[in-house]
């Protein structure tokens, strides 16, 4: 009976230091429940990550202070636990800045880890500026790329030199890849506002998908796309 009396009266202290905390994680941009957050009692491996529905429910210690919420694609949240025993929480989306991440021949990369030689001009740049055409967005927006008039005609090209005069007899002008397609047409047919961001690759690293096409560099051209949530118009 004492032991019996014993296992109870500790289990019950037991019980008396720890409690359940459940909760929702939606996001921030369209309100809908994400599944799989990881849910942690800072400064401890102990934690738990939410269902299909975004629910979680998590058993703590009383002393437990703090519980981060972590999901990839969003930033990650420090939440104060207190007395609370229901903590719904909403994350917002990380957005990573064009000047982050530069688009090359085999995708996308970030600044940091990028070795070649390469430019980001972003659409904030562009819409700072009155421009004719799209090449007008590259003149004086990075060393080394030089913009010229082909002719003084209204409505006349423009040339574009990434380093000089690549070839005598051959044509000196970059290859242009528009979202991942080389672009044989006139670049004054695209619309500047219908831009995201461009990328002018100026090394050999540049040839490494294009080959020979890619001698006079390469200027990637990513449109803008639709994104999910909420409709909305400028």
């Amino acid at each position: 009976m004492f032991l019996l009396l014993f296992v109870f009266v500790g289990a019950q202290l037991i019980l008396s230091q720890t409690k359940t905390i459940s909760g929702t994680i939606t996001g921030k941009d369209d309100g809908m429940p994400l599944p799989g957050v990881s849910i942690a009692i800072k400064g401890t491996t102990t934690g738990t990550i939410t269902d299909g529905n975004g629910k979680y429910s998590l058993s703590v210690p009383a002393s437990a202070q703090t519980l981060v919420v972590s999901f990839v694609g969003m930033k990650s949240q420090e939440v104060t636990i207190g007395g609370s025993s229901v903590i719904n929480v909403v994350l917002e989306s990380e957005l990573v800045g064009v000047d982050e991440v530069i688009v090359v021949a085999y995708g996308t990369t970030k600044r940091e880890s990028f070795t070649g030689s390469a430019v980001a001009i972003d659409s904030k740049k562009m819409e700072s500026r009155p421009l004719v055409n799209v090449t007008k967005a590259l003149e004086g927006s990075a060393p080394g790329i030089q913009v010229g008039s082909e002719s003084g005609q209204p409505g006349s090209g423009t040339s574009v030199r990434i380093r000089g005069i690549g070839s005598i007899n051959s044509s000196s002008s970059p290859l242009y890849v528009v979202d991942g397609v080389p672009f044989s047409g006139s670049i004054s047919s695209i619309n500047s506002a219908d831009i995201e961001s461009i990328s002018v690759l100026k090394d050999a690293s540049s040839s490494a998908l294009f080959g020979s096409r890619a001698a006079n560099g390469v200027i990637m051209i990513t449109t803008k796309k639709g994104k999910s949530g909420r409709t909305l118009f400028n």
